[in-house]
């Protein structure tokens, strides 16, 4: 049995502006025998909202918009269930080796949400033999690149998100927050009506590349971007921003410092107020989830 036998429907979040990660989210879908296809395999333009607020980030709440979207439209379409994706989804080189058999037990079990793919927590171990390859988890970890949701509690987790979003800011447990910190709320918040599974071991990983939920600053850096870029699909460089960072970023600076401290001293005195001039100073402008 292949993935997308199993699910009704796969939706793969993307920024239409990325388009270097749409080239290469087709590639792995491709050899993964999940190619793009209308009703079955879609691509979902990814929300890009103006401001932030309530969120800590633009990027977290398009994030947060984007999914909650998603399983709207799975909803809407009637889904038995619904596999989502991310653009920066990357297999596991065993991945297709357990394909089978990882559905099988998932169609053996009364689930509500199951994540293949996690970047921390969960279960980050290879697996032993004889043992099961989705385990129960009521943990913290991150990451919503891959992962599936039943259509009897789709109704159920669109509500919870929905109160998230509109809850008091600031709240970790009532608020805004992150999408992959929304499940593991969720989960703690029905621990024992909503089943939640993980893979063991993790088959989806986040492939290394800019993001656009927290942007380093050299990703915004003409050069550095580029730079970080190449790093990035090295192999053996997985975090190819670390990789500028340390490499490239840290003697640049340490080179520059000097003229830094030269541009700032310049601008404090192009800016000093004669002390025969008065300086006037203006005033400053100043859910419970059920």
């Amino acid at each position: 049995m292949k993935f997308m036998d199993f699910f009704d429907r796969a939706y793969v979040i993307n920024l239409p502006k990325r388009s270097d990660r749409r080239t290469e989210i087709t590639r792995e879908l491709a050899k993964a025998e999940m190619p793009f296809k209308v009703g079955k395999v879609e691509l979902f333009a990814a929300i890009r909202p103006e401001a932030a607020d309530p969120f800590k980030s633009i990027g977290a709440k398009g994030a947060f918009l984007s999914h909650l979207t998603v399983l709207k439209s799975a909803q809407a379409a009637n889904l038995s269930n619904v596999l989502v994706l991310e653009d920066d989804l990357q297999f596991t080189p065993d991945f297709k080796q357990y394909e089978a058999i990882l559905l099988k037990e998932l169609e053996g079990q009364d689930w509500d949400i199951v994540q293949f793919g996690y970047c921390t927590g969960g279960f980050n171990r290879k697996r032993e033999f004889g043992t099961s390859l989705l385990a129960q988890f009521e943990g913290e970890n991150t990451g919503a690149h891959c992962y599936a949701v039943n259509g009897k509690i789709l109704e159920q987790l669109i509500a919870f998100l929905e109160a998230l979003q509109n809850g008091p800011v600031g709240d970790p447990h009532r608020g805004p927050i992150s999408i992959d910190g929304a499940f593991n709320v969720f989960k703690w918040c029905y621990p024992t009506t909503v089943n939640r599974l993980i893979a063991v071991p993790c088959f989806a990983r986040q492939r290394s590349s800019a993001s656009d939920i927290s942007t380093s600053w050299f990703d915004q850096t003409p050069g550095l971007r580029q730079a970080a870029d190449v790093a990035r699909k090295v192999p053996g460089v997985r975090h190819g921003g670390r990789f500028v960072r340390r490499q490239v970023c840290a003697p640049l600076k340490r080179y520059l410092a000097p003229l830094k401290q030269w541009l700032r001293h310049a601008r404090k005195s192009a800016h000093r107020v004669p002390s025969s001039q008065s300086v006037v100073q203006q005033p400053s402008n100043c859910h419970s989830i059920g």
